[in-house]
């Protein structure tokens, strides 16, 4: 029987238009600016390809919709998908962001709570960029 994989959602606010963190965010050679475990990122013809302190990844977001959602999947090894769900939620002239990471078959609770803290981080990161307070 399969256990069933735990989730957490981070989320932050964001002083900038929703329309705004969405391209920002859709862009993804800016994930080394605020992804902390992105060492660099580049397009090559298949894709996208991260690379990280542990292995080298592709990725892809969602295509690009009026919902601001940009889930992404992460394929660190052939068979291997990472889902990570996102969203920009507008707020007014600011906007919310959302993250749910899903923990991995096999990945131990305090494994997955390291990575939920790793995304909050990230998304503080983030915030400061887009708010102007740290230059990338």
């Amino acid at each position: 029987m399969n256990k069933f994989a735990g989730s957490d959602t981070v989320s932050i606010s964001i002083n900038r238009p929703a329309e705004k963190v969405y391209e920002y965010l859709y862009d993804l050679s800016h994930f080394p600016n605020w992804v902390s475990y992105c060492s660099s990122i580049r397009e090559e013809e298949s894709g996208w390809v991260m690379e990280t302190p542990y292995c080298q990844s592709a990725i892809s977001v969602a295509e690009r919709n009026s919902y601001f959602i940009l889930d992404h999947v992460t394929v660190p090894a052939p068979g291997v998908e990472i889902h990570d769900a996102m969203r920009v939620i507008p707020n007014g002239s600011s906007c919310e962001v959302f993250l749910t990471g899903f923990q991995m078959p096999g990945m131990d609770d305090e494994k997955f709570a390291e990575g939920v803290l790793t995304g909050k981080k990230d998304l503080e990161t983030l915030k400061e960029i887009l708010e102007g307070e740290r230059v990338y």
